[in-house]
């Protein structure tokens, strides 16, 4: 081989090359890698979670034929680590020139690099990896009108690795679409205050709330405001996956170490090192992996499966859950010493229907996202009808107003959604204010203290008189007055009723 072959002569021939399949129609974004180096194989690996790229391993030319012959791939990756491999890189070239290929190895020299490109590859990668950049430049081959620097965050935050339930981010951007938390009532404020104040520490966050709260966009807001921000943001879905494979998921696993296990798996706690780990319905998980995880909050280390070398990472960890953890606690259904490991900050994300002002609003945001993503007619809310929205139960919280909102526009025929339209596609039955004079915004205390003041207004003062219409005795009405702090009917009070 010579030795006075240049990296600029290898750049400029790797740039005739991606010229040539400028025409290449856009394939599979599959990525199908051939690699017998165990180690390179799981830095590669690593990086094509972080870039959220779904892959196939094989070993073999045998392998890597029979899959291109059987599917489409948009990539092929060839691990480059003898003379072989790179004849195996032109065995490829020669029989399915259309596909893409690109070689990794640990080291680069100019000879190495020109027998690649000689080879067949358009792209090749060296040393360690950058693994930020990995997955948009892999885009950029496999895809060529597609090569933005970065892909967007609705783009990020759809992919997901090998399962729906768990996602990977390298990093976030402040987006409508993400990021729009809608925050006029007192609640949800203060909930986003705390958020920003404790995002730029390195605490762990626990967000509990009902479902469809909005917690998973406060947690990518915690994420997207601290110094972590450049790093991979890893979503968790613990009680959408088996506890074998959450556990598979967290920690990853080594070769051999269960059935099916053929390589080594990179954890997702590893792969959020240096970034956060969101790990939503984690009151979903079962108590040995409640174990396991405690381990990692208190050490930072763990094992892979199968493995007895110790793996340490500095990761923040942001859990979320739709269950009262103290009830769980005391139900001997959650461990008290995980709950305290993760209850360092809380946050507690109000319900829709405690943030009734927010209901016009979000409206507007679902009604303008969908029209623009389905290209469907434009649809109006009569004030009448966001006002019935606002006496709805919404027990899905924001997720199910934006169902709601997407139903309307598809089933109403009228340019003006009206009132009238959400008794036939929301049902009848769902109002909460029909039978009752009190915003569903209330807590019970507020509900007592304003109907006792009103009774007690009603009867001029009488105690006795409003102890025996509320069935109760004078002393709990003292009680009652004292603890919720009831004037006297003539003093001036917040005792009057709220207007809806």
């Amino acid at each position: 081989m010579s030795t006075n072959w240049s990296l600029a002569e290898t750049q400029d021939k790797q740039n005739s090359t991606l010229d040539k399949r400028a025409v290449r129609p856009s394939r599979s974004r599959e990525i199908l890698v051939v690699n017998r180096d165990p180690e390179l194989r799981a830095l590669l690996q690593k990086a094509l979670y972080v870039g959220n790229l779904s892959s196939t391993s094989v070993s073999s030319e045998t392998e890597v034929k029979a899959c291109l012959r059987k599917s489409d791939y948009g990539l092929v990756i060839v691990g480059i680590d003898s003379a072989q491999s790179i004849d195996l890189l032109g065995n490829i070239h020669a029989e399915f020139a259309e596909v893409p290929l690109v070689a990794i190895a640990r080291a680069a020299t100019p000879d190495l690099v020109r027998e690649i490109l000689k080879a067949g590859a358009v792209d090749f990668l060296f040393g360690s990896l950058d693994a930020r950049s990995f997955g948009p430049r892999l885009l950029a081959i496999m895809d060529p009108k597609d090569s933005r620097p970065a892909r967007t965050s609705s783009d990020r935050d759809r992919s997901t690795t090998q399962d729906s339930a768990v996602q990977v981010t390298d990093t976030l951007e402040d987006t409508a679409e993400d990021f729009k938390l809608i925050c006029r009532s007192k609640k949800m404020r203060r909930v986003l205050e705390i958020a920003e104040t404790i995002a730029p520490t390195d605490s762990t966050v626990l967000i509990q709330g009902e479902s469809g709260t909005g917690k998973e966009l406060i947690a990518k807001k915690i994420h997207r405001l601290s110094k972590r921000n450049g790093k991979p943001f890893v979503e968790v879905n613990c009680g959408a996956l088996p506890e074998n494979l959450l556990e598979s998921q967290l920690f990853g696993h080594e070769k051999g170490s269960f059935t099916g296990a053929v390589h080594r798996q990179v954890g997702l706690f590893e792969i959020a090192d240096q970034g956060t780990i969101f790990l939503d319905e984690i009151g979903e998980m079962s108590l040995d992996m409640q174990v396991k995880l405690l381990r990692v909050l208190q050490f930072r280390e763990f094992r892979r499966i199968g493995g007895s070398q110790v793996v340490k990472v500095e990761v923040r960890v942001i859990a979320a859950t739709n269950k009262d953890l103290k009830n769980e606690v005391e139900k001997k259904c959650f461990r008290s010493d995980l709950f305290y490991r993760l209850n360092v900050i809380a946050l507690e994300v109000p319900p829709l229907r405690e943030r009734l002002e927010e209901i016009p609003v979000l409206v507007e945001i679902f009604r303008d996202r969908f029209v623009a993503q389905r290209d469907v007619p434009t649809r109006t809310f009569s004030p009448e009808a966001v006002e019935k929205l606002k006496r709805y139960r919404w027990a899905g919280n924001v997720r199910e107003l934006e169902n709601a909102v997407e139903r309307l526009i598809l089933l109403s025929k009228k340019e003006v959604v009206e009132a009238s339209d959400l008794d036939e596609h929301l049902g009848e039955n769902t109002d909460v204010q029909a039978d009752t004079p009190f915003i569903p915004s209330l807590t019970l205390d507020e509900v007592k203290r304003i109907h006792i003041s009103n009774v007690l207004r009603e009867n001029e003062g009488n105690k006795m008189k409003t102890a025996r219409i509320l069935q109760i005795n004078v002393k709990t009405l003292y009680n009652l007055m004292k603890k919720l702090n009831i004037g006297e009917p003539n003093r001036p009070s917040a005792d009057s009723f709220p207007s809806q």
